[in-house]
Formats: C-alpha cells, structure tokens, sequence
C-alpha cells in the first residue's frame, strides 16, 4: 500500500471517528419518566450525551422542563434536591434477583428498572450543585463555574 493510500485511510478514519463522537454526544435525550419523592427523584432517560460537559448542559438546560412536565416541585417549595438520572434499558419489567429499582408510586408486577446510574446530582450545604458520573464528579459553584473534583488517593 502506497503512502498516499495509506494518508487517505487515515484521513477517512480520523473523520469517521470525529462525525461518530459528535453524533453521539449531540443527539438528543429522551426523558422516558420520572418518579419523586420529597427528597430525591429518579430521571429514567434513553442515554445521556457521551461527555460530561455536555451531560451537565442537558440538565441545566432542561430540569426545569422536566420538573415541570412530571410535576416535581422545586426543592424552595419543598421538592427534591437530589436526583439521579437512570439508563431506561429494556423498560418496566417484573422484579427479579438483579440489582433494581422498583418505584411505589407503579403498581406492580411491572414498576421496575435495572439499577444503571448515568449521572446524579445534588445541592451542597453552600448552595453549589454537585454532578457525578461514575468515578468522576464536578461541582458547580452559585457564580455558573463548574471545576472537576479532583479524586484523593
């Protein structure tokens, strides 16, 4: 294979990879659900973007619609200050032997999900929103500056 041939390839590759990573951090996020109580509530959504940037941007732009939409009140009104945002997978299904989240307010059989956390957020003492992501977290200060957590071994 010629030098040349080989730059194209790459090109085309480094190309395919950027349209794939920008696709799947832009498309748009389905809100499946939601469930609440006084002091948490779950978001159960299709996927969340793949950065965490643009995850935290998805929330800020969008809590109030869905607070809103699935008649949560705010946490100035007594409402939740935590929430976590659920993978919906393959739906409601019957409780089994797996790690699930079976919600009250559904009546059974069918009122569970598989435990998987995409993101969970909540509001610190000091008023600033916290966001986490598996083994990263991020801290969103009362002035709109958001810093990585950094982790202490």
């Amino acid at each position: 294979m010629s030098k040349r041939t080989s730059l194209k390839i790459l090109t085309l590759l480094i190309v395919a990879a950027v349209g794939i990573y920008l696709y799947l951090d832009n498309r748009r996020v389905n809100v499946i659900d939601a469930h609440h109580g006084t002091y948490s509530a779950a978001i159960l959504v299709d996927h969340l973007p793949i950065t965490a940037t643009s995850a935290i941007n998805w929330w800020l732009t969008n809590q109030n619609a869905i607070r809103e939409k699935y008649h949560i009140p705010s946490g100035e009104a007594g409402g939740p200050t935590n929430f976590t945002v659920f993978a919906f997978g393959t739906g409601y299904r019957e409780e089994d032997e797996n790690d699930m989240l079976c919600f009250d307010d559904m009546k059974p059989p069918k009122n569970c999900i598989d435990k998987e956390i995409l993101l969970t957020i909540g509001r610190n003492r000091d008023g600033s929103t916290r966001f986490a992501f598996g083994s990263s977290a991020y801290i969103r200060f009362a002035d709109g500056r958001i810093t990585e957590l950094k982790r202490e071994f």
